[in-house]
C-alpha cells in the first residue's frame, strides 16, 4: 500500500472542484496517473500536477492514503463517491465533501461547508471543527440523505442537518443550528450541545439522542417516560470500540416520541436532569 501526499503549488483563491481525485481508488498508484488527474479550476480544466506537487512512498497499512496540504474553503467535491481508502487534508474544505460516499475514511482537519457527506452511503467521516448547512442530507433534488456510514462532527453544525436521513449514525459533539433531523425517514444521530428550534419536524422514524438535558422539545413530541441506558449499552459499546467516544456515561433519559403531527414514530431519547 502507499502514501500519497499532495501539496498545493500557490494558494488557491477560486473553486476548485477535487472530485475526479476520488480516480486514485481505482487506478494504479503511480505518479503519472495521479498528476493526470483532470480537475476544475475557475471552470477550466486543469491536471492535478498543476495545482498539486505528488509524492508517494510506501506504508504498512492494509490501505492507500492520500494526503492534502494546503487545503482551504475552496476545495470542493473532495471525496466524492470515495471509497476504500484514507483521504485526510491538513485544514478546511468547501462544500460538498465527502457526498455520496460509499467506504473507507475521511479525516478533515479543519471545518467543512455545506452538504458534507450527502447522501452518503457507507465509510467514515470525521471533521474536527465544524460543518456547514445540510450535513448529511440529500442532494438537491433528491428525496433521500444520508443512506449508511457514520459522521463525527467535533464542532458545531449549521441549518438542515440530517435532512432526509435514512440510515447511519451522525455524531455532533457541539451546537447546531435549526431545521436538524426535518424529515428525518431513519438512522440515528446523537448531539452533545445546544439544539435551536424546529428539531425533528416531519420525523417519521429514526432516533435522536440529546446530552445537554436542558434542551426543550417542542409539543409534536409526546413524553413517554425516564428509562435507563440499559437499552443503548450495544451501541455505547460500539461507539466506543470502533469510534473511540467514551463521552457516553450510563444514566437515565426521558424518551419522546414524534412528531406526532404527522403520526410519526420517531424516538428522541433527552438526557434526564441530575
Amino acid at each position: 500500500m502507499f502514501k500519497v501526499l499532495l501539496k498545493t503549488k500557490f494558494k488557491i483563491i477560486a473553486n476548485l472542484n477535487l472530485g475526479n481525485i476520488s480516480q486514485v481508488n481505482k487506478t494504479t498508484i503511480n505518479k503519472e496517473n495521479i498528476e493526470n488527474i483532470d480537475l476544475l479550476y475557475q471552470n477550466q480544466k486543469v491536471k492535478l500536477k498543476e495545482i498539486f506537487s505528488v509524492e508517494i512512498s510506501k506504508n504498512n497499512k492494509t490501505k492507500n492514503e492520500i494526503m492534502i496540504k494546503g487545503s482551504n474553503e475552496y476545495f470542493n467535491y473532495l471525496g466524492y463517491s470515495w471509497e476504500k481508502n484514507i483521504l485526510t487534508t491538513d485544514s478546511n474544505v468547501g462544500c460538498f465533501a465527502g457526498a455520496k460516499m460509499k467506504s473507507g475514511k475521511m479525516v478533515l482537519n479543519g471545518s467543512a461547508g455545506d452538504f458534507l457527506a450527502s447522501e452518503i452511503e457507507g465509510g467514515l467521516i470525521e471533521v474536527k471543527r465544524n460543518a456547514g448547512d445540510y450535513l448529511a442530507s440529500s442532494l438537491e433534488g433528491s428525496k433521500v440523505g444520508m443512506r449508511g456510514g457514520q459522521v463525527i462532527i467535533n464542532g458545531n453544525v449549521g441549518k438542515f442537518s440530517c435532512f432526509l436521513m435514512r440510515r447511519g449514525l451522525v455524531i455532533i459533539k457541539g451546537n447546531v443550528d435549526e431545521m436538524c433531523c426535518f424529515q428525518m425517514i431513519a438512522g440515528t444521530v446523537i448531539i452533545f450541545k445546544n439544539v435551536k428550534k424546529n428539531l425533528g419536524i416531519s420525523m417519521k422514524r429514526g432516533t435522536i439522542i440529546l446530552m445537554n438535558s436542558k434542551v426543550q422539545l417542542e409539543k409534536k413530541f409526546v413524553k413517554s417516560g425516564s428509562i435507563n441506558f440499559n437499552f443503548l449499552d450495544l451501541l455505547k459499546n460500539y461507539l466506543t470500540k470502533n469510534l473511540l467516544l467514551n463521552d457516553l456515561k450510563k444514566q437515565k433519559f426521558v424518551r419522546y416520541f414524534g412528531d406526532k403531527n404527522i403520526d410519526g414514530l420517531g424516538e428522541v431519547f433527552v438526557k434526564e436532569k441530575l
